[in-house]
């Protein structure tokens, strides 16, 4: 990593367009939200199996939420350039996000109306196509068709403020950028699971341990999700600027892995959450600033991972309804023995990673080369010190390169 002294400090990094660890990681966190789901869909007839393989993944499909919108939020920041304009911005992230949403939201309807015999409810669907789900109070609408597109809902939301967060982070002085990633890191993990706790409990959802409104605005409820992205934003802005991570990426795993293993203790309402925020967010900030030191090849940084965090994104979309309807026709749902429970899981892992590399090659690949390329920053001398240029005032940040379009959280 080189540096220099600039007015974001004193030792400001010239930053590479890749950052493999980040990327690949995308796909770990998606393995985990896919047994979570399987939790429901593949059961076992040994109950202290059943028990211990539900208690393993639950926190995961969790945090795995809190990893991507925080991811999401840096890699945008870390690809924007001052000159970049909110409409190109917006264009990309619509041609990234819509052409595999609309595909899988139209294979799921064909398969409910046909296979499940379940009625089209048009309502649903067209909140569904213009990813405005999420911003039901009502469980059932958030979750029509393919429910894990609800976090889309949300990314919408991030997308659009995107540029002017930027901004605003972008004046926030070097020096305090971790003041304001540790003031919203508080307000993730105790001012929102402290004020969610005081609503009534009513309807209480039996998994989740939450009354219904309870557990809309603490999970799925987009402005709250927000915060998440901003602190993803701030991140990148403290290692950009040079300032210090405090651990090491070996130190935020394991910050990682005791909250995760502690995270069952806590009281419902800041389980989904507040737990592992502050350690994700860590663990964020470690990763990137190991790829811009790193001077060997790592597992993270091998092709094979990076490309399967690439396509992590289509991976998400298709594992649910391949955990749907492949519990159907291999009736699943009927306990079986631990043996027969884990080759299924493999098998409908292998059936996911195959269908989302079809739906990345034949949909997201070509939509985003012919429509979402970005044009090209003109050349320019290497200037390895002097000040950042700032950002004119008629224009804004947006995301350029490779790992806008491959590594925006779970887009």
């Amino acid at each position: 990593m080189t540096s220099s002294t600039t007015k974001d400090g004193p030792a400001a990094v010239h930053k590479p367009t890749l950052l493999p660890s980040l990327t690949s990681l995308r796909f770990f966190v998606a393995v985990i939200i896919f047994l979570f789901h399987a939790t429901g869909y593949v059961l076992f007839t040994s109950p202290d199996v059943s028990k211990r393989f539900v208690d393993l993944v639950t926190m995961g499909g969790w945090a795995g939420m809190s990893f991507f919108f925080m991811l999401s939020g840096y890699v945008l920041t870390w690809v924007a350039r001052p000159t970049d304009r909110a409409g190109g911005f917006w264009r990309r992230r619509l041609v990234r996000v819509f052409p595999n949403h609309l595909v899988m939201l139209a294979v799921t309807a064909i398969l409910m109306v046909t296979v499940l015999d379940q009625v089209f409810d048009e309502r649903k669907a067209l909140l569904n196509v213009l990813l405005l789900q999420a911003w039901s109070p009502h469980l059932d609408v958030r979750t029509a068709f393919n429910s894990v597109s609800w976090s889309l809902s949300a990314e919408l939301l991030f997308y659009l403020c995107f540029p002017v967060l930027l901004t605003l982070v972008r004046r926030i002085r070097p020096e305090r950028l971790w003041t304001w990633t540790i003031g919203l890191l508080t307000l993730i993990t105790l001012v929102v699971p402290l004020a969610v706790n005081r609503l009534p409990h009513r309807e209480v959802i039996p998994f989740v341990e939450l009354g219904a409104e309870q557990f809309w605005i603490i999970f799925h409820f987009p402005p709250v999700r927000m915060l998440e992205f901003v602190v993803g934003i701030l991140l990148a802005r403290i290692v950009i600027t040079g300032r210090r991570v405090p651990v090491s990426f070996g130190g935020a795993a394991a910050l990682t892995v005791a909250a995760y293993a502690v995270g069952p203790l806590f009281p419902p309402v800041f389980r989904m959450v507040a737990v592992m925020a502050a350690p994700l967010a860590l663990l964020i900030a470690a990763a990137a600033v190991s790829d811009l030191h790193q001077q060997r090849p790592t597992l993270l940084s091998s092709r094979p991972m990076v490309y399967l965090g690439n396509l992590s994104y289509a991976f998400y979309l298709v594992h649910l309804q391949v955990l749907v309807y492949g519990s159907y026709w291999l009736d699943t749902t009927t306990p079986g023995s631990t043996p027969f429970g884990i080759a299924v899981l493999v098998l409908l892992f292998a059936v996911a990673v195959a269908l989302s590399w079809l739906l990345f090659a034949a949909v997201e690949q070509p939509m985003m080369r012919r429509f979402g390329s970005k044009p090209r920053a003109p050349k320019t001398p290497p200037q390895p010190s002097g000040p950042e240029p700032a950002a004119p005032a008629d224009r804004t940040p947006a995301t350029a390169g490779a790992v806008a379009e491959s590594s925006g959280g779970i887009r």
